[in-house]
């Protein structure tokens, strides 16, 4: 999963393929806000080393995993580019055997727009882990209703720090920014507006608590990534 985060980031030359894993904060609030309405069958496309897919598992959800390069996520299909041809020809194999499936996944920031284009062509029901200034820019105005954005599940307190893989400065333990859980159901009728609603993060591990088994196997000595919600 990937992600860049905080005021000053790396240059592109320097990230490379971005890869911030999502702390497992992110998720309980997707599934407090969204309930029974996300789908048991799911895609992963930007797998990383399984933050998401792992703890989705664990909770009874079935996840297809993929990334473009492998980052350590157990049983998953790597070097599977999601704006490639091969990963439509895996999204189509995927409806086939699951036609209800969704798409859960906390995308490259660099290419989000393409990303989500790609993502709801592909499944009638995506969820997009990012900034909360994902909602800026004047073209986005006419651009989410074309893509199909219903809700936006405010995070409400930051949440801990997503690094950069590979970066050993001074580690932060919450981030500077705002992150939101984006839901496109691009079948439905265009909204002009959707309803934006607060949900903590804190409350929701609370009713979702992180267990051992939730933590990648490559994320163990990762500080500040994966620890239990307070």
């Amino acid at each position: 999963m990937s992600l860049i985060t905080g005021n000053k980031t790396a240059s592109k030359e320097v990230r490379g393929v971005d890869f911030y894993a999502s702390p497992y904060a992110a998720l309980p609030p997707l599934l407090v806000a969204e309930g029974k309405r996300l789908p048991k069958v799911l895609w992963e496309p930007a797998c990383g080393n399984g933050a998401l897919v792992l703890p989705l598992r664990n909770r009874g959800f079935k996840v297809a995993a993929t990334d473009i390069k492998n980052w350590g996520c157990p049983d998953s299909e790597t070097e599977v580019d999601f704006t490639s041809d091969l990963a439509a020809h895996y999204g189509a194999s995927l409806r086939r055997s699951n036609p209800d499936f969704g798409i859960v996944t906390n995308p490259p920031f660099g290419i989000i727009e393409p990303f989500v284009e790609r993502a709801v062509s592909m499944s009638a029901y995506v969820a997009i882990l990012a900034r909360l200034a994902f909602l800026e820019s004047e073209g986005r105005m006419s651009w989410f209703p074309r893509v199909g954005l219903r809700r936006v599940h405010i995070i409400g307190e930051r949440l801990p720090m997503m690094h950069r893989h590979g970066y050993d400065g001074p580690k932060m333990s919450t981030g500077a920014m705002c992150f939101a859980w984006f839901i496109f159901e691009a079948h439905k009728r265009p909204a002009l507006q959707v309803p934006a609603r607060w949900v903590s993060w804190k409350a929701a591990c609370r009713k979702f608590p992180q267990t051992d088994a939730d933590t990648p196997p490559t994320a163990k000595d990762q500080l500040g990534l994966f620890e239990a919600a307070a």
